[in-house]
């Protein structure tokens, strides 16, 4: 990278007084550092002249650590190109270490409405933004490891986001943006808090001419009347929990919703959901691109399980685990005054257990937690609730409702209508088994309380923690969309909001789940003091 730049003008294009290289101007202004940095703000810069921003720029360069090659965006009339920097003063406690390993940066890009309509004109974003603008190319780098057996064990990635917020040109004339919203899957705190979000940035900061709320799912584009997304309709529903247009589950006809949305002249879709809502917008952005329509399709990922590939934490997460905590503390009391009382809670998580093992760290209170990720013996486990409850006078457990897996092989209860596998009821099962037991070893009852709080849990109205978020998920949406993206979903990775490729994030390859090696997963079986209640596998000696 030169310190110093003779600025020669062609174009856009400067030329290094040292190399003579033709180098496009805004890559260095906003790639070289923003890379780097893991946060491509370079609006700092843009009062000052191309010389001295370039010096600034190799400065900034030269004091950051680690070496890692990654692949950039030139624009999105550019080519893209790939290409290695190196960031020196990396410290370490040895004092010959060995040479750093080349860090290869995954690129996440997302798709842009020029890619296939290249004459889309821009226009000046009308938003009275008070901040800086950021860049079309402006991205941020995850974590990056280094001297980490850990990272080098499990091969972890570091990743480049498109990273999100307004940008000072955007490819929709406002007053021409006919929008729609859709919420699917099952419910989740939160969820009107991000209509409310989307609608009123669309209505407020762009003043588009309309947005439409699609009742119940994907069915409702094209079986149920659309809902006039006004201001008098969203300024009280982030009080309440649930969605004002309904949930449901399948419902996906390609045709049908294409003709619905073009039938409406819709060209900004707003999806709400899961994997498998991702899927479906997916499908709907890909056969827009493929008809060459100007229609951004968007997503905000929605799961109270908190198993969405790369985002660090899903929103209304934190508000279904303080929830988790209220029923939890109810349990305690309905074990603790029964005499040798077993207190059981049931929790969502179909395939992870992260609501189970975040409400078990929060409430401090309880003895066991079981989770999908660890298989559990029954013996082993009502030998160890034996004796906590000759111990202290009771026990508490907290079950994710598809942990306990292996105990229900060859169960068949059919699929739900988003193709998802029915479980059998594990707390049922649990409180059964812990009656038989007791009764069978013990020679007497004993008294359990069974709690299921799942719908409780999932309809509340967010927490204060959970309607910031949500907003911010809500407002930079919509800037992606403005923007001309299309065929991404918004998350919150390394503390950044930033813009997920949904054909990435879907990826069957991308599995959330609970580490049992993990430092929080230990942390947690600290806190209940619990062992591990199955039989390690046997590993051959070859």
């Amino acid at each position: 990278v030169p310190h110093l730049l003779r600025q020669t003008r062609s174009g856009t294009n400067y030329q290094s007084e040292s190399s003579g290289e033709m180098l496009r101007f805004h890559i260095l202004s906003k790639l070289f550092l923003l890379s780097c940095l893991g946060v491509a703000n370079c609006s700092e810069f843009s009062h000052v002249s191309p010389p001295l921003r370039a010096a600034r720029l190799a400065d900034a360069l030269s004091s950051r650590a680690s070496m890692g090659s990654m692949h950039l965006r030139g624009g999105h009339y550019g080519q893209e190109t790939t290409h290695a920097i190196k960031i020196s003063n990396i410290w370490s406690t040895d004092a010959t270490p060995d040479p750093p390993s080349e860090i290869s940066v995954v690129p996440m890009r997302v798709d842009h409405l020029t890619h296939w309509l290249p004459d889309m004109q821009k226009y000046r974003n009308p938003c009275d933004h008070k901040g800086s603008w950021v860049g079309e190319d402006e991205s941020v780098i995850d974590v990056i490891y280094v001297n980490s057996p850990r990272a080098v064990a499990k091969k972890l990635k570091s990743r480049q986001w498109l990273r999100a917020g307004p940008q000072e040109f955007i490819y929709f004339n406002p007053p021409q943006v006919n929008a729609a919203i859709v919420t699917c899957g099952g419910l989740c705190p939160g969820l009107n808090n991000v209509i409310a979000a989307i609608a009123d940035s669309l209505l407020s900061r762009y003043k588009v001419n309309k947005v439409w709320g699609i009742q119940f799912g994907y069915k409702g584009f094209y079986s149920l009347p659309w809902i006039d997304l006004n201001h008098e309709k969203i300024s009280k529903i982030h009080q309440r929990g649930g969605t004002i247009l309904g949930s449901s589950r399948g419902g996906h006809d390609l045709d049908k919703i294409m003709t619905a949305l073009l039938d409406n002249n819709i060209n900004q879709l707003y999806v709400i959901g899961g994997d498998g809502t991702h899927k479906g917008a997916n499908l709907i952005s890909q056969e827009a691109a493929r008809r060459k329509i100007p229609m951004a399709v968007c997503g905000v990922p929605k799961t109270i399980d908190n198993d969405v590939a790369f985002i660090d934490k899903s929103f209304g997460f934190d508000t279904a685990v303080g929830e988790a905590v209220k029923v939890i503390n109810c349990a305690l009391i309905e074990a603790d005054d029964s005499h040798e009382g077993i207190g059981i809670v049931k929790l969502m998580g179909r395939e992870c257990g992260f609501i189970a093992m975040y409400a078990t760290l929060a409430s401090n209170n309880v003895d066991i937690c079981l989770i999908p990720e660890e298989s559990f013996e029954l013996e082993k486990l009502w030998e160890y609730t034996a004796k906590v409850i000759e111990k202290q006078g009771h026990c508490l457990i907290v079950v994710a409702e598809g942990a306990g897996a292996e105990h229900f092989e060859g169960v068949d209860l059919g699929k739900d209508p988003s193709g998802n596998k029915v479980l059998p009821d594990i707390g049922v099962f649990l409180k059964e088994k812990a009656r038989g037991w007791f009764k069978e070893e013990r020679g007497r009852p004993t008294e359990v309380r069974y709690i299921d709080p799942s719908y409780q849990i999932r309809s509340v109205p967010a927490s204060p923690s959970d309607s910031v978020y949500c907003s911010a998920l809500g407002t930079s949406v919509v800037h992606g969309a403005m923007a001309g993206n299309t065929g991404f979903s918004c998350g919150h990775r390394n503390n950044r909001y930033v813009y997920i490729p949904i054909e990435d994030m879907c990826d069957p390859k991308q599995h959330v789940r609970v580490d049992t090696s993990s430092r929080i997963y230990n942390r947690m079986i600290g806190h209940t003091g619990q062992p591990r209640f199955h039989t390690p596998r046997m590993h051959s000696e070859d």
